[in-house]
């Protein structure tokens, strides 16, 4: 019973406390949630500026200028006149070979051609005996012929003077003959001279241009075997570093945008401080097959050496090109700021927009901040560099849109309160702030 009454007590003390509440307007009517914190977001200005559109590849840096030094004879190396790395000029004795036997070949075809000298002599006094003795022979023949006629001379006589003239015209005719084999042996030996002549030349070996040595394959003592006709073993390398070119290995979607003297800038790896400026010399027109991969087309771009900012003098140094292949001006906006998302995730305010393609699943857009919240705005893109791109519609000058971080790029909505994360967060010492206006 006691129980009973303090819980009646209490019933009529809480109706009690509620009408007065509700008398004098203090009674809550409803209950509001907190508003939603603003996320922190990185925001850029759009900008009226310009942009070159270009084509990036990798490739090597090589002098313009390579010369490989083969043996042309067969020979045993007994001098190198240069080591590798070492600067070389137009004329100076690279190499020597051993020339002992090539000299002695060469005694011998002089000999040979001596030889049949004298014998051509010798041939060439004889047939000239030899015409003598026939015209007097044939004189002699008409004497006899006549003194036949009239009886004074036998048949035997007569026979015997024509015997004698075609014994000495059968001899000139041999004569001859041979003559014409001295001079033909005479020519074949001239030709061996000067076969031999230049193989004993090929045994000292100078280098055909100004460069450096950058490769020796061989060490005196060494062999070395090769033809004047079939050129051997490499015996070294010689390079002009004067003029450098970069054999760049442009992509096949790329190749067809590229055109000779199109502008290029070149950042070799090894040199990551300079930039090297330079121009299409020659696109190749067959693609590099790439087993499992997609080809690529070997271009050659040539550095601009007279204006270069240091002196390049190793080759196959990794690089990388940006080739301008177009100019553009327009609305400029960092590159992460165009977004790709589905149509159908799309709030039907923005699904109704002017620029969505019913026929696609999924469109461009940019978040843009205004009033400090966000609007998702369709926008029609165009070409890019390595880190902005151009919005041909859509956007206006002075337009703030959303550019980071990557993950809220990835998930930001329509119409989310955000706040320029450089408001709250101060950078850090010695950062760039996260606010930067794109232009020029």
């Amino acid at each position: 019973m006691k129980r009973l009454l303090i819980v009646a007590g209490v019933l009529v003390l809480l109706v009690a406390t509620g009408t007065w509440l509700a008398a004098t307007d203090r009674l809550p009517i409803s209950f509001s949630p907190a508003p939603p914190e603003p996320l922190a977001v990185l925001i850029e200005q759009a900008k009226e500026a310009s942009l070159i559109e270009s084509v990036q590849a990798p490739g090597r840096i090589e002098p313009f200028t390579v010369v490989k030094i083969q043996a042309e004879v067969s020979a045993r190396v007994m001098e190198l006149g240069a080591r590798e790395g070492m600067p070389v000029r137009r004329g100076d004795v690279v190499c020597r070979l051993d020339s002992r036997e090539l000299e002695a070949s060469l005694a011998l075809a002089r000999a040979r051609r001596d030889g049949e000298m004298f014998r051509l002599r010798a041939d060439q006094r004889r047939l000239d005996g030899l015409a003598t003795n026939l015209e007097f022979a044939k004189r002699e023949l008409e004497r006899r012929r006549a003194l036949h006629a009239s009886g004074d001379v036998p048949d035997r006589e007569l026979d015997t003077a024509i015997e004698r003239s075609r014994d000495l015209e059968t001899t000139i005719e041999s004569t001859t003959f041979a003559i014409s084999v001295a001079e033909s042996a005479i020519a074949a030996a001239e030709a061996e001279i000067r076969r031999a002549e230049t193989a004993l030349d090929a045994t000292t070996i100078r280098s055909p241009i100004d460069g450096r040595l950058v490769t020796l394959n061989v060490e005196e003592g060494e062999v070395v075997t090769g033809s004047t006709q079939n050129p051997g073993t490499v015996i070294m390398v010689i390079a002009d570093f004067s003029r450098m070119l970069m054999h760049a290995e442009i992509a096949e979607s790329d190749v067809a945008r590229l055109a000779g003297g199109q502008t290029a800038l070149i950042r070799i790896n090894a040199y990551p401080d300079d930039v090297f400026t330079g121009r299409v010399r020659e696109i190749a027109v067959r693609g590099t097959d790439v087993p499992g991969g997609v080809p690529w087309f070997r271009t050659e771009i040539e550095l601009d050496m007279a204006g270069a900012p240091r002196l390049i003098e190793r080759a196959g140094l990794l690089a990388n090109v940006d080739i301008e292949i177009a100019s553009h001006a327009g609305i400029v906006v960092p590159y992460q700021a165009i977004l790709v998302r589905p149509i159908d995730d799309l709030p039907e305010s923005v699904r109704n927009h002017e620029f969505i393609d019913p026929t696609r699943t999924r469109t461009e857009l940019v978040a843009r901040v205004v009033n400090g919240r966000t609007t998702l705005t369709p926008v029609r893109a165009g070409p890019s560099d390595l880190s902005h791109r151009i919005v041909h519609a859509g956007l206006t000058a002075d337009d703030l849109v959303v550019t980071g971080p990557f993950k809220v790029l990835e998930t930001i909505g329509h119409d989310q309160p955000v706040r320029r994360r450089g408001d709250v967060e101060a950078p850090a010492k010695d950062e760039p702030s996260a606010v930067q206006v794109v232009g020029g």
